[in-house]
């Protein structure tokens, strides 16, 4: 009696099945503190293992049991916070539940340098400087516009975070083979190409201050009398192309980037070069 009483009073008074409550919780902390505690050794597994605490709670049976598998969550992890993170915490957190904490610790592993690729090229890369661009033009107009699209753009990755947790929860150990078929290929690749259009009809607005003054006198007669003309170059090339310049320096820039094999510092420094040398000369 006094051992089986020693063994019950061992038990964490956590210890039972998940609940939804659980979830909530987890994917709360998540999905608010991840970057809190974010640290250059370990960078993201601090967070990480304080957020899915609630559910270490009610899978470890004992105190030993409990500190054991905190510390398997605090090797090192580091992916894209907004876009594949939730998914990947969310399939740990069914793991666990299901007693396969170490298949989770893999699926951690195997999966977040991807996601950490997927979602830098679509929030970092393609959508934010996107919608930044665009709250900036607002702003330098005096819109409050600008400001507000950018908290709102903040807003909407936060709630984004929460189906995406979800989903990966539902998907389990499923997750890699979800991966490795290719479908976040193809978002990415969407993304890409709808932010490269996007983007660029930005060109005009962004770039519309960008023209030449170059004017030329041509000698006209008037009435029989001699008269001066002067032709401004820009109102021509209007009348051609709209923003045309603005396009050429696009399309240049573009073409050092992928036609010579540029990196993107270098291709800054031509510009930069480009736009001291073309102001100096009274081009632009």
């Amino acid at each position: 009696m006094a051992n089986e009483q020693v063994e019950k009073s061992e038990i964490l008074p956590e210890y039972g099945p998940v609940t939804k409550a659980d979830l909530r919780k987890a994917a709360w902390r998540h999905n608010l503190t991840l970057q809190w505690s974010w640290n250059y050794e370990r960078m993201q597994a601090l967070g990480y293992m304080w957020s899915i605490l609630p559910i270490l709670q009610r899978v470890s049976k004992t105190k030993e049991e409990l500190i054991a598998n905190m510390q398997r969550h605090m090797v090192f992890y580091n992916t894209n916070p907004a876009v594949g993170s939730p998914i990947i915490f969310g399939a740990t957190c069914a793991l666990e539940e299901k007693g396969q904490g170490e298949v989770g610790d893999s699926l951690k592993v195997a999966l977040m340098g991807p996601f950490a690729g997927i979602g830098d090229t679509i929030q970092a890369i393609l959508l934010r400087p996107m919608v930044a661009v665009l709250a900036a033009s607002l702003a330098m107009e005096g819109s409050m516009a600008g400001p507000l699209i950018m908290f709102i753009f903040g807003l909407c990755w936060f709630a984004l975070k929460f189906p995406q947790f979800y989903w990966g929860y539902n998907q389990g150990v499923n997750l890699v083979t979800t991966v490795a078929g290719g479908a976040l290929d193809k978002i990415t690749e969407g993304a890409t190409i709808m932010g490269l259009i996007v983007v660029g009809g930005f060109v005009p607005s962004i770039m519309a201050k960008v023209t030449t003054p170059i004017k030329f006198v041509k000698q006209v007669t008037v009435e029989g009398e001699m008269a001066e003309k002067v032709i401004e170059l820009q109102p021509a090339l209007d009348a051609i192309l709209p923003y045309m310049i603005p396009l050429l320096i696009v399309a240049f820039a573009y073409w050092l980037l992928k036609g010579r094999k540029q990196s993107p510092i270098k291709v800054l420094l031509w510009l930069t070069v480009l736009a001291f040398v073309c102001s100096y000369l009274g081009i632009l």
